[in-house]
């Protein structure tokens, strides 16, 4: 099989080959690559078997100088508004929210969140190119309706609003996920074999909200993202994205109409078990622990866990091997190492 057919039979719930793979580094790791191993592509140098297509909008020229005067001078403004500034180590950053004072209906109204009207043309080539090679293309990762509206207003003030405020909160939802869907739609019509979507709706302990409150305000703007996808390919695969433990909104997202668990961080979930529970309904990817048997375990520690995996939530197709977030500057490169050999030596179907 190709990458590509390898990618597409695992999230249809079938077996492929072999498990599929995919590996996110940090920037200090790909350079500890280039440096130490001579991987000019770590993409390539690691056999992954899906890669991204970047998304190309038409150009906009939007003024936020009014919601970032008081940004620091070094901080860079992305296309939202939203600020960043270096924290002096690694690729961490701060985060800056043009919205954190926000307080009314109409603030929200007049504020200039971008179109990001896709070129289809454009991406669409990127697709193509990714998909000549016999890889799975998949779009470049694009936060949900909740993410974005905790980059432009600030997590602590977007939770109390939507308590204190909903009006405003349920505002801000409707504008953001239209221009998710937009996105979407973009994507689905460049021909990507996986949409790739999510927000961060759970920490290590639980539900970073009530459930009830989830569902209410959050899968209304999902349906009409992956709405807006099938309405151009009906039988797009999306991929949903979230760390944290997550089992509590699995029903959630099956209905809204998500194919793919992306993440399964296995220090606050059971992969097996959500397989077990939900395997007939979702595909996964991820598993493997990041935080903790990457960064922090031995090579055989690493072995055993991509070993477990793929016996359990790789049983009968189903499944993207890959460590359940990104590899950071901590990793060994002999853990990636043992990662692979692991897949090599155990991910193949009989």
């Amino acid at each position: 099989m190709t990458s590509r057919e390898r990618v597409l039979t695992a999230v249809s719930r079938r077996e492929p080959d072999r498990v599929p793979i995919h590996l996110s580094l940090t920037p200090f790791l790909v350079e500890r690559l280039r440096k130490e191993r001579g991987a000019e592509s770590p993409e390539d140098f690691l056999r992954m078997d899906l890669r991204f297509a970047p998304y190309r909008a038409v150009p906009e020229e939007t003024d936020f100088s009014r919601y970032t005067a008081d940004f620091p001078p070094d901080a860079g403004v992305d296309e939202w508004g939203c600020g960043w500034r270096p924290v002096g180590y690694f690729h961490f950053t701060r985060t800056l929210n043009p919205m954190e004072e926000f307080s009314s209906v109409q603030e929200v109204q007049d504020y200039p969140l971008p179109k990001r009207q896709p070129v289809v043309a454009e991406i669409r080539k990127e697709v193509e190119g990714i998909q000549d090679r016999g890889l799975a293309a998949v779009s470049a990762y694009e936060c949900g309706t909740f993410e974005q509206a905790q980059a432009l207003m600030g997590m602590q003030a977007l939770l109390a609003n939507m308590h204190l405020n909903p009006d405003m909160v349920r505002l801000l939802f409707d504008r953001i996920s239209e221009v998710k869907a937009r996105v979407a739609g973009g994507y689905a019509e460049s021909g990507v074999d996986i949409l790739f979507i999510g927000d961060d709706i759970g920490i290590q302990k639980g539900p970073l909200m009530d459930p009830a409150m989830w569902r209410e305000c959050l899968i209304p703007p999902l349906r009409r993202i992956i709405a807006r996808a099938r309405s151009v390919r009906p039988d797009i695969p999306i991929a949903y994205h979230s760390c944290g433990r997550v089992g509590f909104a699995a029903e959630g997202l099956i209905e809204a109409g998500v194919n793919i668990l992306q993440s399964v961080q296995p220090e606050v979930n059971d992969p097996a078990e959500l397989k077990a529970r939900y395997g007939d309904r979702l595909s996964f990817w991820g598993g493997v622990g990041s935080q903790s048997t990457m960064s922090r375990g031995t090579p055989e520690d690493v072995r055993a866990q991509v070993k477990h995996l793929i016996e359990t939530v790789g049983r009968g197709g189903g499944y993207i091997c890959s460590p359940a977030h990104y590899l950071e500057p901590d990793c060994p490169l002999e853990n990636i190492d043992a990662f692979l050999q692991a897949v090599e030596e155990y991910g193949y179907y009989r």
